[in-house]
């Protein structure tokens, strides 16, 4: 894996997240920003801009491309405490086995605190988790404190990556290793990397971007996840293509054109390997920018553990795989900088076609 890579990777799923506030994220984006000569800015809704763009000259204008991913992860947000008990929310999905009983880490401002939950109940129309969470030993834990699964920040073993918070955040992560290596090589290239907030309450922060105009008109959208592996869909696979999710299918024209630069991709180095799947274990961003009229499609790292949900109703650690990651990281690269548009791709096929009829057309006499 390239250390690059590895290091912003790491760094990334190390932050403490949960819905709503992802402020860690955000600072560290900004940072990488700063130091990279990347523009920074929010929109309304807190969701963070990455804006690259290094003009071709004597070249066409080249496609403009947004990168898509959140920076959340389901997790706790504490709401007041009494002597060692204290109460919190759970927002996002986990089922009710693995609730009780399992541990957590809360990051609050004195140092990590540790907990178990004791009970959870289901917290009205937003039908996220109120906990009664139990200190071993004495501590502060002000309102407002993140709490996530107490489990490693990232470990590596052999070619997979296991973390306490891979989805989204390894998303996140892909796209500022794309910008990244577009900067280090200083490629031509017009990207926006959309950072969104609170994707595991409802999409918030995606149906900000759209309400808000945050997304360039015409521009190119792909969504990042990392989504529930499946059968055809392993880690180890490849990065996934994702023609559709729980709820819909995508950009039929634009997954046409990531499939013949993945296909590119593959022939050059059969390292980078990537297969197309609908993916139904959830419903991704991808949903709902193509709802508000957005020609996007997806791209997503299949992921073991979901939600932290692992075998046994045990929470554990969710896991991706490194070359899954590279090869996902490769291919926003080359979509970037490469010059053709979902049109010219669609006219390829309609003149492969019209070559078959053209071709074979003669043998419907024989009929």
């Amino acid at each position: 894996m390239i250390a690059r890579h590895l290091h912003l990777l790491q760094t990334v799923l190390s932050q403490p997240v949960s819905p709503f506030h992802e402020d860690a994220v955000i600072e560290l984006a900004r940072a990488w920003a700063a130091e990279r000569g990347v523009g920074f800015d929010q929109d309304a809704a807190g969701n963070v801009l990455l804006r690259y763009r290094r003009k071709a000259r004597g070249h066409p204008k080249q496609p403009r491309w947004v990168f898509t991913a959140h920076m959340d992860h389901p997790g706790f947000l504490t709401k007041r405490q009494r002597a060692r008990t204290v109460w919190a929310d759970f927002r996002g999905s986990v089922g009710e086995p693995y609730m009780v009983g399992s541990g957590v880490r809360l990051f609050a401002p004195g140092g990590d605190v540790p907990a178990v939950v004791t009970s959870a109940k289901r917290l009205g129309v937003a039908r996220w988790w109120a906990c009664r969470l139990e200190l071993p030993e004495p501590a502060r834990v002000p309102p407002q404190t993140i709490g996530m699964w107490d489990l490693p920040a990232f470990r590596r073993r052999g070619t997979r990556i296991h973390a306490r918070a891979c989805d989204d955040l390894a998303g996140t992560a892909a796209v500022l290793c794309a910008l990244d290596d577009l900067v280090e090589h200083e490629i031509a290239a017009d990207v926006l990397g959309l950072l969104t907030r609170a994707e595991e309450a409802g999409f918030v922060g995606a149906l900000g971007a759209c309400r808000l105009g945050t997304i360039p008109k015409r521009a190119l959208v792909v969504g990042l996840e990392a989504s529930k592996a499946q059968p055809s869909a392993g880690l180890g696979d490849g990065a996934v293509i994702r023609v559709g999710d729980h709820m819909r299918t995508f950009d039929p024209s634009l997954t046409a054109l990531i499939s013949r630069v993945a296909q590119e991709l593959t022939k050059a180095d059969a390292a980078r390997r990537f297969t197309r799947r609908l993916m139904p274990g959830g419903t991704c961003e991808s949903t709902v920018y193509c709802a508000f009229a957005h020609q996007a499609a997806a791209l997503c790292l299949p992921l073991g553990n979901y939600h932290n949900m692992g075998r046994g109703e045990k929470i554990a650690a969710e896991q991706i795989d490194a070359g899954d990651f590279e090869a996902l990281v490769a291919l926003l690269v080359a979509l970037a900088t490469q010059g053709r548009r979902p049109a010219d791709t669609d006219a390829d096929l309609r003149a492969y076609m019209e070559r078959l009829w053209a071709e074979r057309r003669d043998y419907l006499r024989d009929g």
